[in-house]
């Protein structure tokens, strides 16, 4: 019913948030966490990490299975998490949190193409607009208010599962015709071997690693230079939010320049002194070095959506995307468990903030070597 598409997108949108709020919503409280249940640095990093993992590995199914079972996977892992008394269980739960966030991804792609078929960039760019939005709020709702009201890292959690239900519910009465229109398989015929979808490949999965390393371990971080937990996540918030009105305007402008990965370049460059001021000099400005952080890192993460549709056959977008999803987001979670492993051998975060400048003179490298030839 095409009167009613416009509420469809909203819970669409509602429904994205959704994806994001969950698992970003461990960062501010991972100090709690690791400290009640004696967690090493490593395994609380891995917390973060696993939902992404999932959400990989299920994204390629999750277009032929039910929307309703993947926002069911995420009520159920967001509550569940906050009935656990050790690290394993804490670990279940949270992938089962991702795998539904692979699942339930999916059906918003195919909202669109059934209902806005007509406009669905518009379409497409509100309801990921609930990615960024769920996870600002997550950062800035989480330690201020949500820990303050119930109590408790795991009252934070029974508070998300909530908005979960309320997704469900509103996912269930509204988008029945959706949710059954299976994505389809996957043609991934004749892309494995093509080199310029492997460097989009690195692109992507060099983006998730920094981007999950920053965000999962940046408050902690804080933190440990003597600022507290609502420090921390305001330092978070700051760096997601920012990178809102960028993920709109860097595609954009990109655009409209004969060059196609220079905006992919340009903000590397501007992203990589970031981390090194990070490093060296923390408390120097820190709002506005996440600002910049949040402008520049969600610019690359647009980017790399968008260059598929400029260096890659129209007829294997879709595939292509598929493949950096599965790569990008599969390998993505090795970033915070990394970090967080570092920092039981070294003790500080110092080094591991010199993996992320490696990682992205690696994603710069890459970019640089891309075709000049365009679709």
């Amino acid at each position: 019913m095409k009167q009613n598409r416009w509420i469809l997108l909203s819970v669409a949108w509602f429904v994205a948030i959704n994806l994001r709020a969950g698992s970003i919503a461990v960062s501010p409280i991972l100090p709690l966490i690791k400290a009640d249940l004696a967690l090493s640095y490593a395994q609380t990093g891995l917390l973060f990490a696993v939902p992404t993992l999932l959400m990989a590995v299920f994204g390629l199914p999750g277009g032929m299975l039910a929307d309703s079972l993947g926002l069911t996977l995420i009520l159920a892992g967001t509550a569940l998490r906050a009935a656990t008394s050790g690290f394993l269980a804490l670990t279940i739960w949270t992938a089962v949190l991702g795998a539904g966030m692979g699942i339930a991804n999916p059906g918003l792609t195919r909202m669109v193409k059934n209902r806005f078929s007509d406009m669905p960039g518009t379409a497409t760019g509100i309801f990921t607009s609930g990615f960024i939005t769920g996870a600002t709020a997550a950062s800035w709702l989480t330690i201020p208010y949500l820990l303050s009201w119930t109590g408790s890292w795991r009252g934070t959690f029974i508070v998300w599962s909530g908005f979960a239900l309320l997704a469900l519910l509103a996912w269930q009465i509204l988008a029945k015709e959706d949710k059954t229109s299976g994505g389809g398989r996957p043609d991934l015929s004749g892309i494995w071997r093509d080199k310029t979808v492997w460097k989009l490949n690195i692109i992507f999965l060099s983006m998730n690693l920094s981007f999950y390393a920053i965000a999962s371990w940046i408050p902690t971080y804080y933190q440990e230079l003597g600022k507290s937990l609502e420090y921390g996540a305001l330092i978070l918030t700051t760096f997601l939010i920012t990178g809102l009105p960028s993920s709109l305007v860097v595609p954009y402008l990109t655009d409209r320049i004969s060059g196609k990965k220079w905006g992919l370049i340009i903000s590397c460059l501007t992203f990589l002194p970031t981390i090194f001021v990070l490093m060296f000099f923390p408390l120097a400005a820190p709002f506005a070095l996440a600002a910049v952080m949040g402008i520049t890192s969600t610019g690359i993460f647009a980017l790399s959506f968008v260059l598929p549709l400029y260096y890659v056959d129209a007829s294997k977008v879709g595939s292509v995307a598929g493949m950096n999803l599965l790569v990008g987001y599969g390998g993505s979670f090795i970033g915070p468990f990394t970090l967080g492993l570092v920092h039981d051998l070294t003790g500080s975060f110092v080094a591991g903030w010199l993996i992320v400048v490696a990682i992205l003179a690696v994603l710069m490298a890459v970019a640089w070597s891309l075709p000049k030839k365009t679709y």
